[in-house]
């Protein structure tokens, strides 16, 4: 018999995340990951279409704090408490559409629950434009030392036609305000592909983004998908740059940038010399974990709060979506988890190679046998249109085949879910 609104899949879902749960259980010393969702923000953007709540009163923001202290809860009654958590983040969403008052609450519970080190990595993603001095302090006070600021766009006209506006002199006030207060790297994520982004705008903003000098910059890619989400049918189709305009604004920041003294990671990061990130790069250890990337192996990461993601031992498994689903199960004393994607070690071998491709811009034959080979032969087509070479051994990336690198990705990638995270239309 399936629980109040059940289906048969989530009930094999929890079934399949509660195996997850008791393997981990068994390996009592191995540091895990929370990956902790807020939903919400205080206005939506035109380009973003994912399952937000916008504005939401105090009540709301507070019921939800209190189950994910019931959720961690529950998971600690599952796992042993006193656990070291290696990664700790806040995103969304923006995370700081909760208030002071939340964090304490919640970082205490999790501190109760779990064994927060001083060495975890602990991350949170904010609007600038609700980001205080004394938020951002507190949040430092709590442990957290990255901090990424959604900006998709220092253009007035792009910031008009997006519906979100915010000066230059803001985000320089919130990275100064964030680098005083003891933030380590400071992050500025930027999107590719808004209405109105022309090179000359995109150059001027690229300008200002050098002088505003944060440790990490991120370019996310604008997919226009209007059936998603009503939002982004209010957009100016016919104002979007275009596949190939997109690759000419990737080639412009990354001359601006690496021009700069950036380090090209991957597909869209871009960080600076002292950033663990390049030699973990160069030395082919960086991997890509739902949190961020990693120069070790992600540990297993468990996520909290409505459409939250987690991953165990190559499982992957997704959180109720909506948040009135979510507080039911969660209410419900019921693990929260509606989908399960099982791994295997040929999902392993693909992910590690979508890695080496993605750092390492090379793909050796000799990752790819038992049943990658079409894979790596579809990758090899590329060759006719100078995005890649065929060698003996390998498959290497051109510099054009670097401004295609997410596509390139994309030939080896059969997974429903990363690309979900990879192809998200809007930073917090």
């Amino acid at each position: 018999m399936h629980g109040p609104g059940r289906n048969p899949a989530e009930d094999s879902a929890a079934r399949h995340f509660v195996g997850a749960l008791r393997s981990l259980a068994a390996r009592a010393d191995e540091p895990v990951a929370l990956s902790v969702s807020v939903p919400f923000c205080s206005v939506r953007c035109l380009c973003c279409d994912r399952d937000l709540s916008t504005a939401p009163p105090r009540e709301v923001l507070d019921r939800y704090v209190d189950g994910l202290i019931d959720e961690s809860r529950n998971l600690v009654d599952r796992l042993g408490s006193g656990r070291d958590v290696q990664q700790l983040h806040l995103g969304g969403g923006s995370a700081n559409e909760l208030g002071e008052a939340h964090w304490i609450r919640l970082f205490d519970a999790l501190g109760r629950g779990w064994r927060l080190p001083a060495d975890a990595e602990m991350s949170v993603e904010c609007d600038p434009r609700r980001a205080s001095a004394a938020q951002i302090r507190l949040l430092r006070d709590l442990g957290c030392g990255l901090i990424s600021f959604g900006v998709f766009d220092l253009d007035p006209l792009v910031q008009q036609a997006i519906g979100r506006r915010h000066s230059p002199a803001l985000i320089d006030d919130v990275c100064e305000t964030a680098r005083r207060s003891g933030i380590e790297i400071v992050t500025l994520e930027l999107m590719i592909g808004l209405p109105q982004q022309t090179p000359a705008r995109w150059r001027a903003t690229l300008d200002r983004l050098v002088r505003l000098a944060p440790d990490r910059v991120t370019l996310v890619r604008y997919r226009h998908r209007p059936g998603q989400a009503p939002d982004p049918c209010a957009l100016d189709a016919s104002s979007l740059p275009g596949e190939d305009g997109c690759r000419a604004l990737l080639a412009l920041a990354a001359e601006v940038l690496c021009g700069a003294g950036y380090h090209w990671i991957g597909t869209g990061h871009f960080v600076i010399d002292t950033d663990a990130w390049v030699a973990a790069a160069e030395q082919g250890q960086l991997r890509r974990g739902l949190i961020s990337c990693t120069p070790a192996p992600p540990p297993a990461t468990l996520g909290l709060g409505a459409g939250a993601l987690g991953e165990i031992d190559g499982h992957l498994f997704r959180n109720e979506a909506s948040i009135p689903a979510w507080h039911h199960a969660v209410n419900s004393g019921r693990l929260a988890v509606a989908e399960a994607r099982l791994g295997s070690a040929q999902e392993a071998r693909r992910r590690q190679a979508i890695d080496r491709l993605m750092f390492g811009l090379e793909l050796p034959a000799e990752m790819v046998a038992d049943g990658l080979e079409h894979a790596y032969q579809r990758l090899a087509r590329h060759a006719g249109s100078g995005l890649v070479q065929v060698l003996d051994d390998r498959i290497v990336v051109t510099a054009e085949g670097r401004l295609a690198l997410e596509a390139l990705c994309g030939e080896l990638d059969a997974s429903a879910w990363p690309g979900d995270e990879a192809q998200r239309s809007g930073p917090a």
